[in-house]
């Protein structure tokens, strides 16, 4: 899984992916629970992170390491 390009259509990319972890009505959700609601639309669970590192990259999200906590940043 990587970015689109000619070899990698949209669909089959990580930014196509990652739109299945934001959720506009929630501030904050544990780690495990994420893993356990969205892990179903990821091929494994290196794509899920790798979904997670391009959204805190990007400054959409935060992690409370402590307690495992992602955080939505508007």
């Amino acid at each position: 899984m990587s970015f689109p390009s000619k070899f990698t259509d949209f669909d089959h990319s990580i930014l196509s992916k990652i739109s299945y972890l934001l959720d506009d009505n929630a501030e904050s959700i544990e780690l495990k629970d994420l893993l356990k609601l969205k892990i179903s639309k990821f091929e494994d669970v290196s794509e899920f992170m790798f979904a997670l590192d391009v959204l805190y990259a990007l400054g959409k999200i935060e992690l409370d390491e402590r307690k495992g906590i992602i955080k939505y940043v508007s």
